[in-house]
């Protein structure tokens, strides 16, 4: 089940009437979250909701040992074995084979161990140190319950965003009005209209060439990383845009995780705007314990190096996460580097918007690809394949995408302008305008609807 079937949107209504009945009572509607989130994880899958409730009750008791406790060393044991337990499911895939040598070894080959990857184990885990590490800062402590209502937490708990305990409990131990109807409807819209709509027909362009690279000219490769990236990006933040509409629905914000990624002026300025809640996660829980910027330039650039390596193998176990994490951070340290020079972009933003674009489509060839060997395919491509001459509508779908870079600014505040195009639409007009739109979407939508990217980590 996700999040677009039909069985989700009537459980979603029914979930929503009832919720709402209790708007007194914000303790009831919280066990309602809790409620609701387990049972459309558990339509899921039974396993994903057992490893959420185990994970939760060790979080819980690592909690209180924390609490009562509060040495260092213990709280640095329970994080240790929290990003243990996620490398166990996240990278048991690259193990498997060596631990099923060791098993044929002892002579107990007929225990084949399989392990499925819990969809949302990453964000979950993440928000769990976020709260841990306010329970030794700040000696907050939560019931079991409580916990296990933020952890479980269904807008966020499959794809993100990252939510941080003191962020979700400052809301729900706060009466609830159910308000913004139309930022919710525009929200809705928007998340669908990017993923079932763009994402999906930049895929189906972008998937037949960069799957087979070779048999494309140049004009074709550049187009379909482009492509992809703006495939990524739709894909992502529909999402977003779709579970933020849902948290708003229950009365409740999420972080902001999206800002226009691809306005960024320099790679510095795009992880402030790409992802926010991990950028963010990385930088305080990676990047400032480490040092962050107070021991010289030499440590802050190994500093920097070190997060984005990191956030690369979070993204997977293979070598071309490492490169496109370390490209990304190699990045930021150039712009550290001439901070302090005469050479800098501010003064022609479109410039630098414009390499920035460049570098970061470069790097999404290693996010792409699993292997090396594939994206060295792609690039060998891109040189043997430059003087090929290309068709006319080649030219043409590149220009598209040269079009849409340079209006793309235009589109800064088109989300409030849509919301307030909807407050002053007459609320008789409303129903149908938004029916109009879905069957425009449902109508020319491709058929299908494929997994979103960031399921997999």
């Amino acid at each position: 089940m996700t999040y677009f079937s039909l069985e989700f949107s009537i459980l979603m209504i029914v979930f929503f009437a009832i919720y709402w009945l209790f708007k007194a009572d914000y303790k009831t509607q919280n066990v309602l979250i809790l409620i609701f989130s387990y049972i459309i994880y558990t339509l899921i899958n039974p396993y994903f909701s057992l490893v959420l409730i185990l994970y939760t009750f060790f979080i819980h008791y690592f909690a209180l040992l924390i609490f009562v406790r509060r040495k260092r060393h213990i709280f640095s044991a329970c994080i240790a074995f929290v990003i243990l337990n996620l490398c166990f499911f996240k990278y048991f895939p690259s193990i498997k084979g060596s631990l099923d040598e060791i098993l044929l070894l002892l002579g107990l080959e007929f225990l084949d161990i399989d392990i499925i990857f819990p969809v949302g184990i990453s964000f979950y885990t993440f928000s769990s140190i976020t709260y841990l590490v306010n329970v030794y800062k700040k000696q907050k402590l939560e019931s079991f319950i409580n916990l296990a209502t933020f952890l479980s937490f269904f807008p966020t708990l499959l794809l993100g965003p990252i939510m941080r305990s003191e962020f979700f409990f400052e809301q729900a131990y706060k009466k609830r009005e159910f308000k913004y109807t139309n930022l919710i409807i525009v929200l809705l819209i928007f998340g669908i209209v990017k993923k079932v709509l763009i994402a999906n027909y930049l895929e189906l362009y972008s998937k037949t060439i960069l799957n087979n690279p070779s048999s494309y000219n140049f004009i074709e490769l550049l187009s379909a990383l482009y492509a992809y990236a703006v495939q990524i990006y739709c894909d992502f933040s529909g999402y977003v845009d779709l579970v933020s509409a849902f948290a708003l629905m229950l009365g409740f914000t999420l972080p902001l995780n999206f800002n226009m990624p691809y306005l960024a002026r320099n790679l510095k300025d795009f992880w402030a705007r790409w992802h926010i809640s991990l950028s963010t996660f990385i930088r305080d829980y990676i990047y400032i314990p480490l040092g962050g910027n107070r021991q010289g330039m030499f440590k802050t650039s190994l500093n920097i190096l070190i997060a984005f390596v990191l956030s690369g193998i979070w993204h997977g176990s293979t070598i071309n996460f490492m490169i496109w994490g370390l490209l990304h951070g190699l990045g930021v340290v150039f712009i550290h580097l001439i901070a302090t020079t005469r050479f800098n972009l501010k003064k022609i933003p479109a410039l630098g918007r414009f390499i920035t674009f460049q570098f970061v489509c470069f790097a999404w060839i290693f996010f792409y690809y699993q292997s090396l060997e594939e994206a060295f395919v792609y690039l060998k491509a891109c040189y043997e394949n430059f003087f090929l001459i290309p068709e006319y509508k080649d030219i043409y779908i590149l220009v598209i995408f040269a079009v849409l870079f340079m209006i793309y600014p235009l589109f800064v505040n088109f989300k409030d302008y849509c919301v307030k195009i909807l407050d002053l639409t007459p609320l008789l007009l409303k129903p149908f305008i938004i029916a109009f739109i879905l069957l425009l979407v449902f109508a020319f939508m491709p058929s299908g609807i494929p997994e979103f990217i960031y399921s997999s980590f």
